[in-house]
């Protein structure tokens, strides 16, 4: 029981002189609580707004650009030139974009030769002149051993066909 009493004043004493004691930071503690209390932070003005000049659309002398002729492309019966061909069935390099397909080489046998492509999923494929690739509707024209050259078929603002020349190089 001694040795109990004992124990308990001891660790009393010594719970009440460590809330005595000081962690020595109290200095640390001043110097920031006063250190930037005097002055304040600096802020830079907002910009100036510029008024902006007002205009007044005055069309009267101008073609209205929501009639429904300027909304309305001319009809595709009646136009002339290259379209593509809605009945042809598409080939698998189709399916990507022009500018994700990669030339790995060519092979040739003869007078005939053939481009080898990677699509993005890894796969590859060969392709000759006249075969089609892109999404453009774009048709090999050209094979050399450091490129193919392609015609794309682009619609333009008025809903025609035009032709517009690609290529896509080899890749080492």
């Amino acid at each position: 029981m001694r040795d109990a009493k004992l124990l308990l004043v001891t660790v009393l004493l010594s719970l009440v002189l460590s809330g005595c004691s000081s962690d020595g930071l109290e200095d640390l503690r001043d110097f920031v609580k006063n250190a930037y209390a005097d002055r304040k932070p600096k802020v830079e003005p907002l910009p100036e707004i510029k008024m902006q000049e007002t205009f007044i659309y005055n069309s009267a002398n101008l073609a209205d650009p929501f009639a429904t002729f300027n909304l309305n492309p001319q009809s595709q019966k009646n136009a002339s030139g290259p379209r593509p061909d809605p009945n042809r069935r598409k080939e698998p390099l189709e399916d990507y974009p022009l500018d994700s397909l990669k030339m790995v080489g060519t092979l040739t046998r003869g007078k005939q030769t053939w481009a080898v492509i990677q699509a993005p999923d890894g796969t590859v494929h060969r392709a000759q002149q006249g075969d089609h690739l892109g999404q453009n509707s774009g048709m090999i024209s050209k094979i050399s051993e450091e490129k193919i050259d392609l015609i794309e078929l682009i619609q333009g603002n008025m809903g025609d066909w035009v032709e517009r020349e690609a290529s896509l190089t080899l890749v080492e």
